[in-house]
């Protein structure tokens, strides 16, 4: 008897071992149990609570600190009340240990919080659930700013696993530490290699998402314009200071990129994956024309042809005055790119390469395609405006009809795609300058503001 009942607790306490990570439908009193000890955590809870809304740190703490070692599953909010709390308690203290001991009872609370995240996660509302991801680069963040003896290395390597979690999902302010950390870490160590290869690199990957995150608020800028200010007011700024921190370092002019990958490439050269990220490092610093560039892109196309490749070999065969063999790798890049974005990005480039042959009516076609899977694309707006003023015909109210068109385009420039403007108003004001006179619209029965067809579009008719 007395084994069958030591065996049935056994059985009894592994189930709840089992089941104590899925706390799915539960309420409070579920998670904090009953009894005296549940009391009192009820008691601590509502105690630090007020002193917590009350911003009364230092007096928060204590019944906190009962909440959190007697009922750490009692609430989400827990961890991130606890977090926000030793965060003021660090800035506002200035004696050292002090600081050290709120420090790392703030590590602790982060540690914590993904041991039981599965727990916290299966009661938790929407707003409330977190990930992994999440969680390592709010610590990271954390200890990079609060750490009385922050060792670069280490929060370098804590910034670096969070993001490799959360990727594209990375939130601004913890882009914004990253790039400061890597930043600074570089800058330490200049004549380290390795270094300003992970420097260049983990600024290529947060000027991405904020290029990602900054086109999707383009896109609600058409249906949800709060939505999209939300998301300029965080990733612009965090853009601006990656940029900026680039600049400064002097990591990236081509002499030193062709000196970092150069024998990189080489030992590469069946690594396609590795070749890709190179050619990508080197187009987004206008590096595009070293050897190194199309050495890796024809190691490349070798291997398996991509879209990037064969843009790559265009520009080479470009570069050589082979206009129409450039035109049809471009076009081969075009029909392999699923990827909306990078397929109008190839368009484009046949449109430019048609506009530089002096046939317009094609490039024109192409910016078209390009406008097709990106409709923010300024800068096809402003090539297709040029493509139309070049194939102004007829006497000088037929042309006018043209600028007025080209003059359209510009005008749709700078509503989607707002860094454009600039060239977008310089334009605007070169084909207003062929609207048809007004000193002769009188006598020939022309109106301003009538619709008029040119090219099988309809424009408005302005007069100058």
């Amino acid at each position: 008897m007395a084994n069958k009942l030591f065996l049935s607790c056994a059985i009894a306490i592994t189930a709840l071992g089992a089941n104590a990570q899925n706390l799915r439908g539960t309420k409070l009193d579920d998670r904090i149990g009953h009894g005296q000890d549940s009391l009192e955590v009820r008691q601590n809870l509502s105690l630090y609570q007020d002193y917590f809304k009350q911003k009364n740190w230092e007096e928060a703490v204590e019944p906190w600190e009962i909440a959190f070692k007697k009922a750490p599953l009692a609430l989400s909010r827990l961890y991130t009340d606890g977090a926000w709390m030793f965060e003021q308690l660090i800035q506002k203290e200035t004696e050292m240990d002090k600081k050290n001991e709120y420090f790392q009872k703030l590590m602790h609370i982060y540690d914590q919080r993904l041991e039981n995240l599965e727990a916290l996660n299966s009661f938790a509302t929407p707003k409330t659930t977190s990930t992994r991801g999440n969680i390592l680069c709010r610590k990271a963040w954390d200890y990079y700013y609060y750490c009385p003896s922050m060792n670069i290395e280490e929060a370098y390597k804590m910034f670096r696993s969070g993001i490799n979690d959360m990727g594209p999902n990375t939130e601004a302010f913890v882009l914004s530490g990253f790039i400061d950390c890597s930043y600074r870490r570089y800058m330490a160590d200049q004549n380290n290699g390795d270094k300003r290869t992970e420097f260049i690199r983990d600024y290529m990957e947060c000027n991405d998402i904020c290029d990602m995150l900054l086109d999707q608020a383009k896109e609600f800028g058409e249906t949800d314009t709060i939505k999209a200010q939300v998301i300029v007011n965080a990733y612009l700024p965090t853009q601006v200071q990656c940029n900026d921190f680039f600049i400064q370092s002097g990591a990236a002019d081509c002499a030193a990129l062709e000196k970092i990958y150069s024998a990189k490439v080489e030992e590469n050269k069946s690594n396609i994956e590795y070749l890709d990220a190179v050619l990508k490092t080197l187009e987004n610093f206008e590096c595009d024309k070293s050897q190194t560039y199309f050495k890796a892109s024809d190691y490349i196309y070798m291997i398996k042809p991509t879209p990037r490749a064969a843009i790559a070999k265009a520009k080479r065969l470009l570069e050589q005055g082979d206009t129409n063999g450039a035109i049809k790798l471009a076009q081969e890049a075009v029909d392999m790119e699923n990827d909306p974005t990078k397929k109008a990005t190839y368009a484009y480039s046949v449109a430019a390469m048609y506009f530089k042959k002096g046939n317009v009516a094609n490039a024109r076609q192409w910016c078209k395609k390009a406008l097709q899977t990106y409709p923010s694309m300024g800068k096809a707006y402003l090539l297709e405006a040029s493509c139309i003023a070049r194939m102004a015909s007829g006497n000088e109210l037929e042309k006018s009809k043209f600028y007025c068109l080209a003059f359209d385009k510009v005008v749709r420039a700078k509503a989607v795609d707002p860094a454009c403007a600039g060239q977008a108003n310089k334009a605007a004001s070169g084909y207003a300058a062929h609207f048809f006179p007004k000193s002769e619209a009188f006598f020939q029965g022309v109106k301003e503001g009538q619709s008029v067809s040119i090219l099988g579009e309809s424009t408005t008719l302005r007069l100058r």
